[in-house]
């Protein structure tokens, strides 16, 4: 009688498990081959990402030495702000192991992810994107990118789970970022805009005709942005980082960046000025709907506005 094939277990660290780290840890625990087992460092994060990552079942080894010891590839899934002190922190303990991936998968200038890869001299670095929302088990699945000289063996361990979906972006450390700021251009660009014609259509006193004219017109687009934009109110703050590193790279090739500057004060808007800014993704309570979320944006903006007014 055959013997089956073993398959080794491979252990893949996250930092961080909030909203998109540890959903991806739930899709690579629930590979139906078991092939992988998810850590993370949690010291001193927040109570919300601590229970995020306990949901998902990831196993808090507790410190950076137990992580890297124990780690075959980390993922760095954190907040632009955080991204090149993470990867100074990881850098100076794999100088020493080369066999060890460190994989950036966050949304950053490709000027800043060259920069980041030269912190890993053995070239153990990975630059790579994700294109999408959280993975949801049997609901959806974001594509990963991968580039540099170990894209393609990232995009065979994990595309052999079925669980995600992983493509090579090319052999150059630079092109997943890069091609990860050209799709925020479009999907959170148009988002920007989109908000804005949807408060001034209502505030102009023509939102129900201009609604009605998309449904009628443009019928997939009244379904994107009826979607993407009562998601953007827990993600505004960190959308505001994603214009910069965009306006950055635009600059870099001599294309304006006053679209994406536009789309940033439009961000900092429902950040900051609205109740929106506030919500958290597993706790929402106001803004679920397009209807909703362009109400409250109203409200906020008129009492904006009447604060601003000369007494």
């Amino acid at each position: 009688m055959m013997k089956e094939q073993q398959t080794s277990t491979i252990t893949i660290a996250i930092m961080s498990p909030g909203d998109m780290g540890h959903a991806i840890g739930r899709i690579l625990l629930a590979d139906k081959q078991q092939r992988f087992r998810v850590i993370t460092n949690l010291t001193g994060r927040s109570e919300r990402t601590q229970k995020l990552s306990n949901s998902a079942n990831i196993i808090d080894v507790q410190t950076d030495d137990e992580l890297v010891r124990q780690a075959d590839i980390i993922l760095s899934i954190v907040a632009p702000s955080n991204v090149e002190s993470l990867a100074q922190r990881f850098a100076a303990y794999l100088a020493n192991d080369e066999r060890k991936l460190y994989v950036d998968l966050n949304a950053i200038a490709p000027q800043t992810i060259e920069s980041i890869a030269t912190l890993f001299p053995h070239g153990n670095f990975v630059d790579g994107c994700i294109i999408g929302l959280p993975p949801r088990l049997a609901e959806y699945i974001p594509s990963i990118y991968f580039s540099g000289r170990h894209a393609q063996r990232l995009v065979d361990l994990f595309q052999s789970t079925d669980l995600v979906n992983t493509r090579a972006a090319g052999p150059n450390i630079g092109q997943a970022s890069s091609l990860k700021i050209c799709e925020a251009s479009i999907i959170k660009g148009m988002a920007a805009i989109a908000i804005q014609a949807c408060i001034a259509a209502r505030s102009l006193g023509v939102g129900e005709i201009f609604f009605n004219q998309l449904k009628q017109t443009q019928p997939h687009l009244f379904n994107t942005i009826s979607k993407i934009i009562p998601n953007v109110s827990p993600r505004a703050a960190r959308w505001i980082t994603e214009m910069n590193k965009i306006t950055k790279t635009y600059e870099s090739i001599g294309l304006s960046p006053k679209i994406f500057d536009g789309a940033a004060d439009t961000y900092r808007f429902v950040a900051e000025q609205t109740p929106l800014g506030n919500e958290i993704n597993e706790e929402r309570e106001r803004g679920t709907t397009l209807d909703d979320v362009i109400q409250i944006m109203i409200e906020s903006l008129n009492k904006t506005n009447q604060s601003s007014e000369p007494n």
